[in-house]
């Protein structure tokens, strides 16, 4: 008799514990010298949520379609580098994207102006880049708003911004704190590339940094400076092999417990992991 009531409880107690919650994150897997690494297997991955280790359900590679804003600097202090330098290397960069990616450009001389809207044709940008002639203050931190609130509208496809700039008098309005907080929101991974084509003040380029360095930390995202803008080719393939090395990692979690910060590990030697946005479940 006692056996059957502990089983009884026992039972119970099971019917009535919540069940799992999948929660899902975004995450880049590069090797030490940057290039991404295939075949992830779920038994090399360890998530912690908020420092509690939780259970990977599912560990695929995200082969949804990319979307991605591509913001450009054209600014006067890009004048003389412009198309030597920067049209080139961006219209390789498109022309290498995963099949099946559409992008928008955005430009920043004096305003954000989205110059090309989402296509999946290099050409097409290539050349409405090329008829650009640089002019102007830098608007930025603005576009990047903008841009990011744009790219939220597009629903089912994985999100990046990529943001090129050589420095330069900034004259946004928005306050660098308001554009990591609004900009963040988008859910976007953020890829920021950036260079001193000209003379830039203290004030602006902490703000530069700030917003770069910030939104690519949150969003798993990567952020380069550069010593010349010679190496763009260099730096844009990075940013291509961050998006090709991204993966959904799904884990178990409790109905009720807080959402916290999550750390991913691979158990593979000399791998970089970086955490990127929550993502919804595929069920």
């Amino acid at each position: 008799m006692p056996a059957m009531i502990l089983a009884a409880l026992l039972t119970a107690q099971a019917a009535a514990a919540p069940p799992a919650e999948v929660r899902s994150v975004l995450v880049s897997v590069t090797d030490e010298k940057g290039a991404p690494v295939p075949d992830v297997q779920r038994d090399e991955v360890a998530v912690l949520e908020a420092g509690v280790a939780r259970e990977p359900t599912r560990v695929q590679h995200d082969e949804r379609p990319l979307t991605l804003s591509l913001l450009v600097d054209t600014t006067q202090v890009m004048s003389t580098i412009y198309r030597l330098n920067v049209v080139g290397a961006l219209t390789g960069f498109l022309g290498h994207l995963p099949t099946g990616s559409r992008f928008a450009i955005w430009t920043t001389g004096d305003r954000p102006t989205k110059l090309v809207d989402f296509t999946d044709d290099p050409n097409q940008a290539s050349n409405a880049l090329k008829r650009v002639a640089p002019q102007g203050g830098s608007t930025m931190l603005d576009a990047i708003v903008e841009a990011s609130r744009d790219l939220k509208k597009i629903e089912g496809a994985r999100a990046v911004v990529v943001a090129v700039t050589g420095l330069g008098p900034e004259f946004s309005s928005r306050d660098r704190r308001r554009v990591v907080e609004d900009a963040g929101k988008s859910g976007a991974v953020f890829m920021g590339i950036q260079f001193e084509a000209g003379p830039t003040s203290f004030e602006d380029r902490q703000n530069y940094e700030y917003v770069l360095d910030n939104l690519a930390k949150d969003s798993g995202g990567l952020y380069q400076t550069l010593l010349s803008p010679m190496g763009m080719d260099s730096a844009l393939q990075k940013v291509a092999n961050e998006i090709g090395s991204q993966y959904r990692v799904s884990f178990a979690s409790l109905p009720e417990a807080k959402v916290g910060k999550i750390e991913v590990k691979i158990a593979r030697p000399g791998v970089r992991v970086r955490v990127g946005p929550r993502q919804p479940v595929e069920h």
